[in-house]
Parts: structure tokens; sequence; C-alpha cells
């Protein structure tokens, strides 16, 4: 038994080595039986000697093990049948992982092909000084380096993590200590000389205060001798500082020594966090990775035009400026949109500067997006862009959630992941927002204005050089727990998603690239602003993690047969409104609209929609289904609905209009077709190549206009509409 107290009796510099033999010659802790080593001392050297434990406070015990008579201290047959038997049965934590914090100075860490090495700093509290040598030479063995710190005066501390990874392609700050087993942080110690009343204190925290700690008793070490000192991470997560306590997931200083109350002088080798554990993958000591990401989908622009499986072209005014007051008429033409030479270019225009006005066809521009070609959830979307800066533009790569037909804006939340402008801000500086709706703040209209309207934009990143000297990378980094934004990998957004207020940001969007004139943002251009004004992508990328879990579709979601829009029977396939539009908003004869009518029976279901044409001395008169954006109908044949007229007898005519964006109308009279008549309901079967010239994979309106007599004139009274949708598709 000397022969094997001499094996396992390493010296402190060596790595992952057994404490050195204590002041009284044993292996257990002080205050066993001097010099003798027990049959305690030899279960943990065997598996020591094995890797599969490191020492825990429980297993330095005392005495025999076996038969419960056996005199004490006395190791015999039965002990090492009994320890073998031990060693093998289930449930043992016969598998280890360490990680090394502290061996002849900090360690490195490496992780495939990544590595770093441990940073070393502390926090010197008032009156404190602190020395700290991580490459001190041990006074009693030349060939062995140390860690020398010495802290008087006050409250101070020393620590040791992984630093700063950003940058790093593989590491991630932090380390994961979170294996299901026996988790322990291990060093030697010594102490040179510490004032009375001084505590030593070893934490392990996830960021301050969010830490555990255990002080150190007497016990765990002796003045002028090396001692190995082990902590079960119980403790430390049983012991929490002010904070939230220790999150095993992520460490990110994984040894720190505090001394308080008083002066102290010690050494410290050997640290390192070893995790045992019952299963083989069940252990974890190990720095923390980044997750992986695989490109899912992309558009490097390398064709001659706009790829049409990935974008749509939208064209006009939109709905005030698109909501903006913006100045530009956005155009399907390749003198505002096209590819070229590896980039999308949108031009924006002016047709006779500096004559450039607000929606009256002087100034034109691009705007495309991906809305049923491609949405995602979580992960990373880059787009590289040189954007242009002139006064009175507004350049943007952004989101929106592909339900924004539905729900419309802010419910469908909005991710601005680059914006330049230069009426409150300038050409340094890109700005990252977000919007979205908190129904819980209460608003007149819920919604519609602040407070319900929610938004987030205080972040921007400013630059010394103009924006638009050169192509940048706009980045948005998002999983369901928050939203990073970044322009060439500087990270200067980052917000936390309230799921409860935000629910937004947890359902796919789409992306939309382009460039606004003049607007909220933008400002009026100016006599010098150079036209065009162009801005070009290089690339827009979008990566998911593997094995995480963010989604994505391809296309538009499958259509029916039929696709309902005012309808209670056709609901499988649904084209949603946002809005009636009363046609007294463009000057007509008001109309009082009940989308919820129960004043006649309805053609389908339990309720109609009735519209009252009313005399208010105007030569028109109608409203229209207003889809937000363009919406593709061009897989359906026709256009059906049903109308009850009895309150409107001499309705003889109106038209039925499709409306392209820009304000380009395609009407048919309703004189023209035949209805099948069912009571006090005439169903009518529109085909919707009578709409001649309209674009049907972009309309924005549908609209019922001005009810006319058999002889042209106006009439007025109620007319009830139900059963509106388009049918024929392809199923």
């Amino acid at each position: 038994m000397a022969l094997l107290a001499t094996t396992m009796a390493a010296t402190h510099g060596a790595a992952h080595a057994v404490s050195p033999i204590y002041a009284d010659g044993d292996l257990a802790p002080l205050g066993s039986p001097d010099g003798l080593i027990n049959s305690a001392d030899y279960l943990i050297t065997n598996r020591i000697v094995l890797e599969s434990l490191i020492p825990t406070e429980l297993e330095l015990s005392h005495g025999d093990v076996y038969p419960p008579g056996a005199p004490d201290e006395v190791i015999n047959i039965q002990d090492l049948l009994l320890i073998q038997k031990m060693m093998r049965e289930p449930g043992a934590n016969n598998y280890v992982q360490t990680i090394d914090l502290f061996t002849d100075g900090p360690t490195t860490v490496t992780v495939g092909s990544s590595s770093t090495t441990i940073t070393v700093d502390g926090y010197t509290g008032p009156g404190a000084t602190v020395v700290s040598d991580t490459n001190f030479t041990d006074p009693e063995n030349a060939l062995n380096t140390i860690w020398k710190v010495a802290i008087s005066g006050g409250t101070a501390n020393v620590f040791m993590g992984t630093g700063d990874l950003s940058t790093d392609p593989v590491l991630d700050s932090g380390f994961d200590f979170s294996g299901a087993g026996q988790g322990q942080l291990v060093f030697d110690l010594k102490v040179n000389s510490i004032d009375a009343g001084t505590t030593l204190t070893v934490k392990v925290d996830s960021g301050y205060p969010n830490l555990g700690q255990v002080a150190l008793t007497d016990s765990q070490y002796t003045v002028g001798s090396w001692r190995r000192v082990s902590i079960n991470f119980a403790e430390l997560l049983a012991n929490t500082g002010p904070g939230a306590g220790l999150d095993l997931n992520n460490v990110v200083n994984a040894f720190v020594m505090e001394v308080t109350g008083g002066s102290a002088d010690f050494y410290l080798d050997n640290i390192f966090v070893s995790h045992a554990c019952p299963q083989a993958d069940g252990c974890k000591a190990t720095i923390n990775t980044k997750p992986l990401f695989s490109l899912v989908w992309s558009d490097e622009f390398d064709g001659t035009s706009l790829n049409s499986d990935n974008w749509i072209m939208e064209t006009g005014y939109g709905n005030n400026g698109w909501g903006n007051d913006e100045w530009q008429q956005y155009t399907n033409s390749t003198n505002n949109v096209s590819v070229a030479g590896g980039n999308l270019t949108i031009n924006a225009r002016c047709a006779n500067p500096p004559s450039c006005g607000k929606r009256n066809g002087t100034i034109t521009s691009g705007r495309i997006n991906s809305l049923n070609k491609f949405a995602f959830k979580y992960g990373k979307v880059e787009a590289r862009i040189k954007p242009p800066v002139g006064d009175g533009a507004w350049p943007a790569f952004w989101m929106l959630g592909k339900n924004y037909p539905q729900v419309g804006w802010p419910r469908s939340g909005e991710i601005d992941v680059m914006e330049i402008h230069n009426l409150y801000s300038n050409e340094f500086t890109t700005h990252f927002t977000m919007h979205w709706c908190d129904d819980s703040i209460p608003g007149p209209v819920p919604c519609e204005y602040n407070p319900g309207w929610t938004y987030n934009s205080q972040y921007r990143q400013d630059f010394s050089a103009s924006l638009g000297d050169d192509f940048h990378v706009f980045t948005a980094e998002w999983t369901a727990d928050g939203v990073v934004g970044k322009i060439d990998d500087i990270a200067y957004f980052n917000l936390a998603i309230n799921p409860a207020t935000m629910d937004e940001f947890l359902e796919e969007f789409y992306m939309i690239l382009n460039v606004a004139i003049g607007g909220t943002l933008g400002g009026a251009p100016g006599a010098s602003t150079p036209w065009p004004q162009t801005m070009l992508v290089d690339y827009v990328r979008v990566y998911q993690e593997d094995g995480g879990n963010g989604t994505n579709t391809v296309g538009a979601p499958p259509l029916g047969p039929e696709r309902g829009i005012y309808s209670e029977s056709h609901t499988d396939s649904v084209l949603p409104y946002s809005a009636i539009i009363n046609g007294a908003d463009f000057g007509g004869n008001v109309l009082n609209i009940d989308e919820f009518s129960t004043n006649t029976t309805p053609y389908d279901g339990s309720e109609s929609l009735e519209v009252v044409y009313n005399n208010t001395g105007r030569s028109f008169g109608g409203f229209l289904f207003n889809f937000t954006v363009g919406q593709d109908i061009s897989s359906y044949q026709t256009l059906k609905f049903s109308i009850n007229a009895t309150a409107m007898s001499q309705m003889a005519n109106m038209n039925i209009e499709l409306e392209n964006p820009g304000q380009q109308k395609f009407a048919v009279q309703l004189a023209s077709y035949t209805p099948t008549v069912s009571g006090n309901w005439a169903t009518y079967d529109i085909p919707l190549s009578d709409f001649a010239g309209a674009n049907l994979t972009n309309i924005l309106y549908l609209g019922f206009w001005t009810p006319r007599t058999a002889g042209g004139q106006l009439t007025f009274g109620t007319l009830y509409y139900d059963d509106i949708h388009f049918a024929g598709g392809g199923g």
C-alpha cells in the first residue's frame, strides 16, 4: 500500500493531479488517522486512475467499507471486491468530461478548428490593491508556472472566463456546465498568508450579479501548504448572489476568487472544471459554441433580370404615399428595377430635375418584395448593399409579417434591417427599427395611433465616412428570444421579444427592398440632389440554425378551387381585405355600410353586406375592398357574387372594377351579364378575362361603383351583397 501512496501523491504542478499528501500523510481530508491509507482513499484513487470521477466530499469518508465489523482502516479482500463492484454497478458516475482553465498558465480551449485562450481579469474595490501574476514561477518547482495573487486594503477579486468571442465563427462567450450529473470546480490552493477575519470566497457567474458562491472554511486550506479544493456545482447553485443565481448553461466567468475583510496572499494552480455522469453523453464541461447555420435561401442577382421566383414588383403611389407621404411612383420598368453585373439596381429617377414633385408623376422608383415567394421565421438575414444618400432619398431593407395582407400594419410586425434618411439623420448613419402592436396599451383605436402602435428605434450606428461610398452588409439575427441588428458585423441593436405583447415576431416574415423619395423621414429632395438615386444590392441571404426551431415557406400557400372575399361558405382559402373603403373618401356620394347586417335573409351564412347608397349631390358613389398589398388571382377563372336589389328596384347596371396599384382601373358593366336568380338574390359569374388589361397577379382593390337605371341615371337605395369570391381555381 505504501507504493500506491507514492504513486498517487503527484505534485500540484501536474495537470489533473490528485491533491498532494496532506500534512498528516493521508489522502483523505485533514483529521483522518495519520499516515494511514484507508479503504475510502483506495476507492478514490482507483476512480481517479480510471478517470471516472473527481473526489467528492461524500466519497472522502473515513474508515472501512466492508464488512461493518472489520477492523478500522484495514483493507481486506472483501473491501477490494466491493470496490470493484461499486465501480461497475449501474448508475455509477463512470464518465467524466473536464475543461482546463489554468495549467502552467491560462489554458487554450479548442473545439473543432477554433480555439481561444482563457482570459484573466479582476475587480478592484475602493482602496484595494491587487497583484495578479499568471506567469509566476513556482518557488518549489522552477519548471512549474502558477498564479500568484495578493489582495489588500479592500474587497477585490480575480477571475477567469472566455472573454469576448463575438467575432469567432465557432466559439461563443461563456461555458456550458449543464450536464445531468455531478459537476465540480477543482483547484489547487496554497495560502501564504491571510489576516484574521479575512474570507476567501469562490464564485462562478453567468454575468454579474447572477452567480453562485461558496466561502472557503479554514478546513479547506492550510497556510503554507498546497491543498486541493473541490466545490460541487450543487453548492454554487444553492448559494446565490444578489441576482437570479447561476445559470449552468451560460457560465461567463468559471472561476472567481474574492477576498473580503482583510488581506490575503495565495497561489493557485491546476484550475479545472469536471463533470461526472452515468451516461457517456450526459456530461458537460465545455465552452459554448455558436449554433451552426445553413444557407436556406439567397438571391445573388447573377442573372440579367429580376428573378420572378423570388420577388414581385410593387407599383403605384400606395395609400397616402405608402403610408409615409412618399413622393415617388413605383413602377415595374427596367429604368427603375434591373439586374446586371451581379447586382440588383433600384434607381429613383426624376424626369425633370430640379422640378421633382410629390406624387405628380415626376419621380419614379422601384420596390420589390418576397411575399408569397419566400418567408421565414428565425435565423439570420443579411444583404450587401451600397445605398443612395442624396437629400430626399430613403433607401430601406426591411421585413413585414407575411400575414400583413390579412391583419394589416402594425399587427403584422415590422423589422427594419436598414434605413438611411436625411430629414432627421444623415448619410453617415444607419437605423434599425422594430414596429408592433401592443394590445395591452389602451388607445382610441388599438394600434392605429400611439400608444397602441409600439416601436423601438433608438438604435443607430454612426460612421465617419458616408455609407453611400461603398457596400455594407446589413444583418438581422432573429430568435424566439430577441432580435440583434448589425452592420458589417458590428452589433448595434438588441431587443428582447416579449411573447405576451410582441407575438408578431413569432411568425414568418417576408423581405422588402425599396428606394423611397421624400416622405416623413426622407425629406424633400433639393436642387443639388443627384439623379438617379441608386441602390445596388450584391446579394440577399437567409440562414437558419441546423436543428433549430426556424421555419420557412417557399411560394404561396396552396389555394383551393374557390377563394372567399366576403363569404361564409368559401372559407377554406380566403383573400382577406383590410378595409372596405367608402367612396365618399374619394369625393363620391356618402354610403352607409354594415358588414354584419341581418336586415334581410342572407344568401349564405347568417349575415350579409348592407350598403345604403345616399344621394349627396355627387356624380358617383361606391365602395372598395382594400387588399392592402397586390394579390395574385391569376389562377382563378371568375368573380362570383350575389346581390339583393329589392330595396333598389330600378337598379339595372353598375361598374365592377379591379384595380392594380397606381390607380390602374379595369371595369366591366354588370348589365352585360345574366344572373342566376334564387328568390331575392341574383348571382353573377363574371370571367376575369373580361377585365381586359388588368394585371391579375397584382390586384389591390375590388370595387362596386355607381348603381344606375336602365337609362343610365344614378339610382339610390339599399343593396345587399353576399358570397363574394373568386372561383374556377386549379385546386
